[in-house]
């Protein structure tokens, strides 16, 4: 399925549905079949859209959707679900601009999982903008958003860029993730404490 039709623009959905709301107004004011064509040609294209975008994920929104359930994952502190949406070894960015090769094992037994317990961390992730994906390859998805871990009343902000590729199995897994300060975005790289 095209992404411009699994995955539109909200934008695109306000402008049909404001011209649609238009046309109607249209309609019930003159009350002729060309308006009544126009008025329901419009609220049908707004269906159809709609109904295309809950039942289809675009490569965008099953990306998203695997990050926000490894969130769900790391509130529950459950490292198995977490690690499942990790392909068997990704590349991560740290603090250097040089990839460290990372394993799903590694990071389902990492310490950071004893300093999530340990200090009772919240996890949250956001800011998933259409202007940060792109994608490097076919079958691949590479996303932006900030997350933090909060602990104490106390939030630690970062932003990612989080590569995922479909695999075998039909599911997008993380291959390779970046980590930058919150605020410097992608100019200033920022290591995960603990991590792998």
């Amino acid at each position: 399925m095209p992404d411009f039709l699994s995955d539109p623009p909200r934008t695109v959905l306000l402008a049909l549905g404001v011209a649609a709301v238009v046309a109607g107004a249209v309609w019930f004011g003159r009350r002729t079949r060309r308006t009544l064509a126009v008025f329901l040609g419009l609220a049908a294209t707004v269906v159809v859209l709609v109904l295309l975008d809950r039942l289809f994920d675009s490569p965008r929104e099953e990306a998203v959707g695997a990050v926000e359930a490894m969130v769900r994952a790391a509130n529950a502190r459950d490292a198995t679900a977490f690690a499942s949406h990790i392909a068997d070894t990704f590349e991560y960015f740290g603090d250097t601009a040089q990839p460290r090769t990372v394993t799903r094992d590694q990071v389902r037994t990492a310490g950071f999982w004893h300093l999530i317990g340990q200090h009772d961390v919240r996890v949250a992730a956001w800011d998933f903008a259409r202007e940060d994906v792109t994608e490097p390859a076919p079958g691949a998805v590479e996303i932006g958003f900030l997350a933090k871990g909060e602990a104490g009343g106390k939030p630690f902000p970062m932003y990612f860029r989080a590569r995922l590729a479909r695999h075998p199995d039909g599911k997008f897994r993380l291959t390779a993730l970046s980590s930058y300060d919150a605020f410097g975005r992608q100019n200033k790289r920022q290591g995960i404490p603990s991590f792998p």
